[in-house]
C-alpha cells in the first residue's frame, strides 16, 4: 500500500504540531456502530491489511463475548515476510518483496501458522516508540537476492530469521494467555478463528460475475482469488453483514481530493457512480489499491447522505480519533474490494461458482 509517506507526516504531526486539529464541516449521525477495538498506529509500516484483519477477528470475538484482545499485528507481518522471501527464491529473483499486501495474506497465516496475543508478540525491540520497517526491508531484499545468487535457500532462510529477530524480536514457540499456556496453533483454535470463514469480493467487468479471479493488482503478490460481483451485490452484501453486526474489511483507492484523514471523511463530487465509470477508472489507474481499513458501521451526514463508517490505523488522528466516515458514493466508486463473513455472499445466479477460500488459495 502507497501510503508511507502518509504515514511519516502523521508521525510527525502527533509529535510537533501544537496547532488544533481542524474540524469537519460535516456532521454526522451513526445509526449503526458495532462493536470494535481501540485505534492502533501502523506506524512507518505498510502494513494496513494487517491491522484490518486483526481488528476483524478483534470485533467478532468483542461481539461474541464481550471480551476485549489485542491480537499481534506482527506476528502475521512476519510470517508474510518469511513467505515473500521463500517466494522471492522458487522465482529466482523475479517476484518481489513487497511493503504492502492485502488481507488474505492475514487469512493465510491464520491458517497456517495461527495468531498470537499481542503481549506475546509486539513485533518490535524495547524502547521502539513505533514500527518502522523501512531498514528491515531494505536488508531483507538484500539477503532473498543473494540466496539466489548462492542458491541456497536453507542457509538464507536462517539469515532472514535472525534479521527478523534483530528487528521485530524473536517469536516465542509457547506463551500464556489469561493463565492457560498456547502456541499459535492452539491460540488460533481456542478462540474459534477460521480463516475459511471469510471471502474476498470485488465487482469488475473485466471478469465474469460469479466468478473468481485473479485481481490484477500490485499488493496481490500472492495470486489470491476474488469472488467477482455486480457492484449492487457487493453493497448489499456488506450492508447484510454490518445489520448483522459484523464488520467488513475494506480495500480501495485513498488519493483522491476528497479522502481527508484530516477533516476525518471521504467523500467525492456529485457525479453518478456506475459499473462502467468504475471499470473506466479502474482501467485508467485513477482507481488504485491504496488502503485497507475496517467498516464498523453506517451514519448519515446533516444532509441525510448515507456513510460507512471506518475504523483506520494511522493512530487517533483527525477529529474523530482515527475514526473515518466515508461516503456511499466514496464506498461505490473507489472500493477495490471488501472481505466479509462468506455466510452473508449469497450467490445470485444460479450459474454461481463456489465461493473461494482465502486461507487456501493463497
Amino acid at each position: 500500500m502507497k501510503y508511507t509517506l502518509w504515514l511519516l507526516f502523521f508521525v510527525l504531526l502527533s509529535a510537533c504540531s501544537t496547532e488544533e486539529k481542524p474540524e469537519s464541516k460535516l456532521t454526522f449521525v451513526d445509526e449503526i456502530m458495532l462493536p470494535h477495538t481501540s485505534v492502533r498506529n501502523q506506524g512507518l509500516t505498510q502494513t494496513c491489511w494487517a491491522y484490518t484483519m486483526a481488528s476483524i477477528l478483534e470485533s467478532n470475538h468483542l461481539s461474541k463475548t464481550n471480551d476485549t484482545i489485542r491480537l499481534s499485528v506482527m506476528y502475521a507481518v512476519r510470517q508474510k515476510y518469511l513467505k515473500q522471501f521463500e517466494q522471492y527464491y522458487y522465482s529466482q529473483g523475479t517476484d518481489e518483496i513487497r511493503n504492502g499486501s492485502l488481507g488474505h495474506s492475514f487469512l493465510w497465516v491464520l491458517q497456517e501458522k495461527g495468531a498470537m496475543p499481542d503481549d506475546a508478540y509486539k513485533g518490535y525491540l524495547p524502547g521502539a516508540k513505533y514500527h518502522d520497517h523501512r531498514a528491515l526491508l531494505k536488508q531483507l531484499k538484500n539477503l532473498a537476492k543473494q540466496a539466489v545468487d548462492k542458491r541456497d535457500l536453507q542457509t538464507y532462510r536462517i539469515k532472514a530469521e535472525a534479521l527478523l529477530d534483530k528487528h521485530m524480536g524473536v517469536v516465542p514457540q509457547q506463551f500464556i494467555f489469561k493463565g492457560v499456556e498456547y502456541t499459535p496453533r492452539t491460540f488460533a483454535d481456542a478462540l474459534g478463528f477460521k480463516a475459511d470463514d471469510y471471502v474476498t469480493v470485488t465487482s469488475f467487468t473485466h471478469h465474469p460475475f460469479y466468478n473468481s479471479f485473479i485481481l490484477e493488482v500490485p499488493d496481490n503478490w500472492e495470486h489470491a482469488p476474488f469472488y467477482n460481483v455486480p457492484l449492487d451485490s457487493l453493497e448489499h452484501f456488506v450492508l447484510t453483514a454490518l445489520h448483522n453486526g459484523q464488520t467488513v474489511a475494506w480495500d480501495g483507492d485513498i488519493h483522491e481530493d476528497g479522502f481527508s484523514a484530516k477533516l476525518g471523511y471521504a467523500i467525492t463530487p456529485n457525479i453518478p457512480v456506475s459499473q462502467e465509470s468504475r471499470q473506466q477508472d479502474f482501467e485508467n489507474f485513477s482507481t488504485t489499491d491504496d488502503h485497507m481499513m475496517q467498516i464498523i458501521g453506517i451514519a448519515y451526514d446533516n444532509q441525510k447522505t448515507p456513510y460507512y463508517i471506518l475504523k483506520n490505523s494511522w493512530g487517533k488522528h483527525g477529529p474523530y480519533k482515527g475514526i473515518m466516515y466515508m461516503s456511499q458514493d466514496y464506498f461505490r466508486a473507489k472500493t477495490i474490494s471488501v472481505i466479509i463473513p462468506k455466510k452473508f455472499v449469497r450467490p445470485l445466479s444460479s450459474e454461481a461458482a463456489p465461493l473461494p477460500c482465502p486461507g487456501n488459495n493463497v
